[in-house]
């Protein structure tokens, strides 16, 4: 099973066209903001992958210089790392584990703790409802059409993903915050009877 790999995705758009840091940079941010790589995270990977012999130079430029003056250096996949990338784009996916503070907190909670975890899920569930709605649902059926530059048509599928799993997300809440506000009264209602 393949994870998901950083080195693989900065391959990737070199595989797709020569690219500087920089210019990589925001490729990755307008297609891949979820990674939320910095630049110097960026030109680290680049640094590894040329070590590894994925990819090489492909030249310099002077327009578009660094900061600093310097020129930008260009780079290219080399075949070996166009093997590589193939490798690891025909390798299965593995299922990502969800690793929420908010379920950790759930399984080690005691019932006094449950007012206190009943307001950071209904917290969460209202910002992730303002996410929510501020998110465009993509039409998936455009992605089909073949005049539809393959990038476009494949940031559709990740948007759509991303709303469904949010939208998921806020079904949960929802569930669990009934859940527990339920549980709350009960225990409080059981309580007065008991005194």
């Amino acid at each position: 099973m393949a994870g998901l790999s950083t080195r693989h995705v900065v391959l990737g758009l070199l595989v797709e066209r020569p690219g500087y840091g920089y210019d990589l940079q925001r490729r990755i941010d307008a297609r891949l903001g979820f990674l939320g790589l910095s630049e110097s995270a960026v030109y680290k990977i680049l640094e590894r992958l040329e070590a590894d012999g994925w990819i090489e130079e492909a030249g310099q430029r002077r327009i578009g210089a660094t900061r600093r003056g310097a020129p930008r250096v260009m780079y290219r996949a080399t075949p070996l790392g166009r093997e590589c990338f193939n490798a690891w784009m025909a390798t299965p996916c593995e299922r990502a584990v969800v690793r929420d503070e908010l379920q950790a907190k759930l399984n080690v909670a005691k019932p006094g703790d449950l007012p206190e975890l009943l307001r950071i899920a209904e917290v969460l569930g209202r910002e992730s409802l303002t996410e929510l709605a501020a998110m465009r649902r993509p039409v998936l059926e455009c992605a089909v059409e073949p005049d539809l530059p393959w990038c476009d048509a494949a940031t559709m599928m990740v948007e759509d993903f991303r709303l469904r799993s949010l939208q998921t997300l806020v079904d949960w809440l929802d569930a669990i915050c009934e859940l527990m506000e339920e549980r709350i009264r009960r225990t409080s209602a059981a309580q007065r009877r008991a005194a």
